[in-house]
């Protein structure tokens, strides 16, 4: 029996040394098939949130004969665009997922697989004597990332922290995330994650933002129970992930992922899955141990039905409760809806949306909203480099003066990916028109390019940013820009790349009546490692 199976406290120091991965395949008598994968919200793909539209897809065949060879085709005389493989994807590459409690490592009891990725020996360790409590996972990421901002404020003194202002700051954020995943059986899954987050501060000019730094805390710490063959339940502190993450997301943007603290009902039964969960907000406390926010509830259900061929369908209730009694922000929300996505051939379609209702007890008023995204896309197979153009329309509803609040509130959302990498705006008081195309000139690199119109929905409200709004009471135009996004992305290994992002907000005659000065311009470098 080898030394790694009985013996695993002495393999891990080995391995902790090396980090690298045995050269076959380890053979254990668990079975690693995640049985915890439950859930409506246990099904993101395997991708970072920003950079999802830019994962490398494997070369489509040729679209005249469904050849996938190097060269001209064999068949038919057409050439590629390029030499990219039409092989199984490295499942390196695809074994890290945006919630690291999602990552599949089963590759690595394939006895035909002989490769080789950074992190690998640290996966699938037997616990116990020969592995009989279970398996144990060790790995993480780190990242770092350096921006260029102009107008985009934060200042220390001067304009401070407002937008569109003459503002630029230079600086460097990193995170460190190490997590272990501990697979007792198939019944039960201890899970722990921590979390170590820096920013600079430009030689104290810059104000970091209150998602930058968290100095050593627990991301993530939950005991999975399987109480039946379909019905698992979680409890303890979590990410939450649900559909295109336009209402409720961890935000991988962020240096400071965002966590709750709570319980989750995951049920799945042939092409059903369904979540209940009740959770408490955990913001960050640089310093400190981050501690739950007791004042802020959050709570709901997930559906999420996949019987259709290429058509998936979600529905939701999400509660949302602030108990700030004497503050304006004293409310108690209830938002319904659903999303429609799919395919037809080299067509895509996306629609989300729903109302939402409640009570702004700080504001005296009944909560009136609502929000939708409807978008159709086609994969451009005859063309070169693998285009994908898709066009979008965002709304969400904005307070016109009235007597009930019509001012969407976001919940939770992954606000970078959506709306602008600028983060200027907000899904509340706002219709966007937009268009992205993503292409993948060569087998490493993938690019996008993404433009948006923003305009006000109600002149009485502001565009919100995620920090430092304008204020615009006074503008009467609702015409807020015009923003443009560009990331190029280059793959150095399976578990790492390198990304390089340029956003530019050409301010509308909303922001100059309110007094703006700059235009926004971003420019950014991020190095990824996962392992």
């Amino acid at each position: 029996m080898p030394i790694i199976r009985c013996y695993p406290i002495l393999s891990l120091i080995g391995l902790l040394l090396l980090a690298s991965p045995q050269g076959n395949a380890r053979e254990t008598d668990i079975n690693v098939k995640d049985p915890f994968a439950y859930g409506a919200g246990d099904s993101a793909p395997a991708t970072t949130e920003l950079t999802g539209y830019l994962d490398t897809l494997a070369s489509p065949p040729c679209s005249t004969c469904n050849q996938t060879a190097k060269g001209p085709c064999k068949q038919c005389g057409k050439k590629p665009c390029g030499e990219k493989k039409g092989a199984k994807p490295n499942p390196c590459a695809t074994s890290h997922n945006v919630l690291f409690y999602l990552n599949d490592f089963s590759y690595l009891n394939d006895p035909n697989y002989d490769g080789q990725c950074l992190g690998d020996g640290l996966k699938l360790l037997p616990v116990g004597p020969c592995g009989n409590w279970g398996t144990v996972d060790f790995g993480g990421q780190q990242r770092v990332r350096f921006h260029n901002e102009v107008g985009m404020g934060q200042d220390v003194s001067g304009p401070g922290t407002k937008r569109f202002q003459d503002t630029q700051h230079d600086f460097a954020l990193s995170r460190t995330r190490l997590y272990t995943n501990w697979k007792v059986n198939d019944r039960f899954r201890l899970y722990v994650e921590g979390i170590f987050a820096y920013a600079s501060n430009d030689n104290g000019t810059y104000k970091p933002r209150g998602i930058d730094r968290n100095f050593g805390d627990f991301q993530q710490w939950f005991l999975d129970a399987k109480l039946t063959d379909s019905t698992t339940i979680r409890v303890g502190r979590q990410e939450l992930l649900y559909g295109a993450q336009r209402l409720i997301s961890p935000l991988d943007w962020s240096n400071t992922r965002r966590r709750f603290e709570g319980a989750k009902l995951m049920w799945n039964h042939d092409d059903w899955a369904v979540d209940l969960f009740y959770t408490k907000f955990v913001p960050p406390q640089p310093g400190v141990l981050d501690r739950a926010d007791y004042k802020r509830n959050f709570y709901g259900t997930w559906a999420t039905y996949r019987g259709w061929e290429n058509h998936t369908l979600e529905m939701f209730y999400l509660g949302y409760d602030f108990n700030n009694p004497g503050g304006q922000s004293d409310f108690s929300l209830h938002t319904v809806g659903g999303r429609l996505h799919g395919s037809v051939g080299n067509w895509m379609y996306d629609m989300q949306g729903g109302p939402q209702f409640g009570r702004q007890s700080g504001l005296g008023k009944d909560q009136s909203a609502f929000f939708g995204t409807g978008g159709i896309g086609r994969k451009l197979a005859d063309v070169c480099w693998d285009p994908t153009l898709w066009f979008y329309y965002d709304y969400a509803s904005g307070d016109d003066g009235g007597s009930d609040w019509n001012g969407f509130n976001e919940l939770f959302p992954l606000g970078h990916k959506y709306l602008g990498f600028v983060d200027a705006v907000r899904r509340t008081n706002i219709q966007a028109p937009n268009v992205l195309l993503t292409m993948s000139p060569a087998q490493k690199w993938n690019l996008l390019f993404w433009y948006w119109h923003f305009a006000a929905d109600k002149r009485a409200s502001n565009v919100e940013s995620i920090g430092g709004t304008v204020d615009q009471s006074g503008a009467t135009s609702l015409d807020f820009g015009d923003e443009l996004d560009i990331i190029a992305k280059y793959g150095i290994s399976p578990r790492s790349n390198i990304l390089l992002g340029w956003s530019h907000l050409w301010r509308g005659d909303r922001l100059k009546q309110a007094g703006s000065t700059n235009d926004a311009d971003f420019v950014y470098l991020q190095w990824l490692l996962n392992f």
